[in-house]
Order: C-alpha cells, then structure tokens, then sequence
C-alpha cells in the first residue's frame, strides 16, 4: 500500500499542501482530481521525492519513504508519468525506454532489458523505435512516456494528466492498456486526471483537492460526475 499521512510541503514560505492523508491500495486505481494549481502535482512530486516535504509520512508498503531520495523511491516500486511527458526529445524511442532501467540496479532477480508487454501495449512504439521521441505526436510521446515508466518494473504507477492534449482514439488506447498493467502486472495507479469521463471509467475510487487540501473522496461507481464536475469548474 502507498499511504500518506499528515503531508505538508511548500515552496518558500508559500504553504502548499495541508494534512493531506491519501492511500493507494495493492492494484487499485485512484484518481485525484481538482482545479489547476490546487497542489495535485506538487503531491505527485513529494510522493515521487521530486519535492520535499515538511512534515508527514509517506509509507511505501509500511516502510517510511519520505527521507528517501527519489532513485531509492523509485527501486522501491515508485514510477512517475509527469504532465508534459518528461522525454528526451532528441533521443530515440528506444533509447528513452532504455533511460528507465537504472531504476532496477540493486532490485534482486529484476530483468535488465526492455519487457516485451511494453511493445504488446504499445504496438507503435516497436514500429518508432529509431524515431527521435521529439517527432512524435502527443499521443505516441505519452505512450513512450508510460513504456519508459513501466521498464521500471513499478507495484505503483503516478500519471500526471496523460490525456491532455491527446486525441480521443489515443485516450481509448491509453486507458486500455492501463487497465491492461492493472490486471495483468498488478500495478496500482494513482491518476490525476481532469477528463472526468476517463478518470471515472478506469478509477475505483477518487480524491478531490482544493487549496492544497483533500476535501472529498469516495467511490467512482456511487458518485456521479456532475457531483464533482464543480471542483473542476473556474
């Protein structure tokens, strides 16, 4: 389980998150969703070890995380899909999926070499592989972007807005094989997302956030959308 307890973090003197408490349970997905600049990435970011905390907890399958650094979070089982994709750009396909094995060095019986079901999800990406990740379109960069994230054999998954900018076609594709890495690799999810119609199809359950706080969360399956369609609207 990925737990989070009491965090607080900030930028300068500026407070940014407040108590937020949050879990993530073994192959489950969870979407946090709010309006933009209420805290969500920078959430992702002290989970990923990416930002500091200032005070709180954050438990990686009962263990104390947040003095980790980011590279030990991450061959603990952490990967992180941020918004804007992270890529190299001037690298090829390959090459940015090769950037995710350093994750496994010092994880025992790991497989140092690109997992087929990585081509199996992403059938495009093995046609591209000696194309600069920089032509790509959005759609195919975000699927790079979650291959490279997968080598890192992860238990936890963190996506940072994966369907901004990407055609309806892509998305269908996108939540398909990531209904595919939850069921087949049981890889949780945590998801945040403002396309609710995609969030609600593939979540169980969701978190909301307002100035820096979580105030509401439940069940995808109970909750209407236009229940939470105003935490999205300006």
């Amino acid at each position: 389980m990925l737990k989070l307890e009491g965090v607080n973090a900030a930028y300068g003197q500026s407070q940014v998150l407040w108590d937020v408490h949050l879990e993530v349970r073994d192959a489950e997905a969870v979407t946090l969703i709010g309006r933009n600049g209420v805290g969500k990435t920078t959430l992702l970011r002290a989970i990923t070890g990416l930002h500091p905390i200032t005070s709180g907890q954050v438990r990686l399958n009962g263990e104390h995380v947040q003095q980790d650094p980011a590279y030990a979070r991450a061959r603990s089982g952490l990967a992180y899909v941020p918004q804007g994709r992270g890529l190299f750009p001037h690298l090829t396909v390959h090459e940015n999926l090769l950037m995710g094995l350093p994750a496994l060095n010092g994880r025992p019986n790991a497989r140092h070499d690109l997992p087929e079901l990585i081509y199996d999800l992403f059938p495009i990406l093995h046609d591209m592989a000696g194309r600069k990740a920089g032509n790509l379109s959005g759609g195919q960069q975000q699927q790079v972007a979650i291959g490279r994230a997968l080598v890192t054999q992860p238990r936890y998954l963190l996506l940072d807005e994966p369907t901004e900018g990407i055609q309806p076609s892509i998305v269908q594709e996108i939540e398909a094989a990531l209904t595919r890495i939850r069921r087949e690799l049981r890889v949780a999810v945590l998801l945040v997302e403002q396309y609710l119609d995609f969030a609600w199809a593939f979540a169980d359950r969701y978190y909301v956030m307002q100035k820096g706080r979580v105030v509401e969360t439940g069940l995808t399956a109970e909750t209407p959308t236009r229940d939470v369609q105003r935490y999205l609207g300006v």
